[in-house]
């Protein structure tokens, strides 16, 4: 197994290399250095930053494309793309009005995928993931909940109804569906997986992670503009989650073999302490 890095001194890549994985060093923009990682192996795994750079909308399709081409042309007989889940959805509702950020993620990742569609490769899989529940974890993700494990109680931030549910993958099920797949490219070929272990509202997610962290988080519904103000970012995200929502639910990877968790089941296995200030 090679892991294709940009710095091979850097803590990440240490780590993995520690683990007996060799590294290959280059870049996304590089055909060659991504021809040369590829030489020799069955299988790449395809991932780009999810970030859009406004100066380089295009970012994500050219990279995507660049590593099916390299693969292509190093004999890779199978890819697997990461992208996320709900790709097409504009299709279903045309009236949305998106901002030009929101609607670049979007053609980022549809284009993406085509890349990989297109790619000549024998084997292809698309997994597309919901939200990660790992952006609960203390330390993991604090911009995105900022309030969510203050002491002595926390506040999951929220601008969504009420009611409104959010499909979540734990990141060791969507590792073992890629597994699966490269030990099954013939099963998984032209599959496109939407990938989700729950689907729960905020309440039902703030209650959740309260039960295993032994204190009091609390689901708070506020205003677009608050909501801004405390993320500092922008909220149109959450407005998607009322009117569309990630599509992603369990059965979907079932029709696979595949298993997943619940976010009951994942975070009884989490630590939940956080450092007091």
């Amino acid at each position: 197994m090679t892991a294709f890095v940009r710095n091979p001194e850097s803590a990440a890549a240490q780590a993995l290399a520690r683990q007996g994985v060799a590294l290959a060093t280059g870049n996304l923009e590089d055909l060659a250095s991504l021809e040369a990682a590829s030489a020799g192996h069955d299988v790449v795994f395809s991932v780009q930053l999810a970030g859009v750079d406004p100066a380089d909308p295009g970012a994500e399709q050219r990279q995507a494309g660049n590593i099916a081409t390299a693969a292509k042309r190093a004999g890779i007989r199978q890819i697997i793309h990461t992208s996320v889940s709900g790709t097409g959805w504009r299709s279903q509702h045309p009236g949305y009005e998106q901002a030009d950020l929101f609607k670049a993620y979007w053609d980022g990742k549809e284009a993406a995928e085509a890349a990989v569609r297109q790619s000549g490769i024998d084997r292809w899989t698309i997994v597309k993931p919901a939200y990660y529940m790992d952006n609960f974890l203390p330390g993991k993700r604090e911009d995105m909940h900022p309030q969510l494990h203050r002491l002595p109680e926390g506040t999951l931030v929220a601008t969504t109804i009420p009611r409104t549910v959010l499909a979540l993958i734990n990141a060791d099920d969507f590792g073992a569906a890629v597994a699966a797949a490269v030990a099954n490219p013939d099963k998984f070929h032209e599959a496109e997986i939407e990938f989700a272990g729950d689907t729960l509202t905020y309440p039902e997610i703030a209650d959740t992670i309260s039960a295993v962290a032994n204190r009091t988080i609390t689901a708070v519904f506020v205003p677009p503009e608050e909501f801004e103000q405390i993320r500092g970012a922008t909220q149109e995200a959450r407005t998607w989650d009322d009117l569309v929502g990630y599509p992603a639910r369990p059965h979907h990877a079932a029709r696979y073999g595949l298993t997943t968790t619940t976010l009951k089941q994942w975070a009884a296995r989490q630590d939940w302490r956080v450092a007091e200030a």
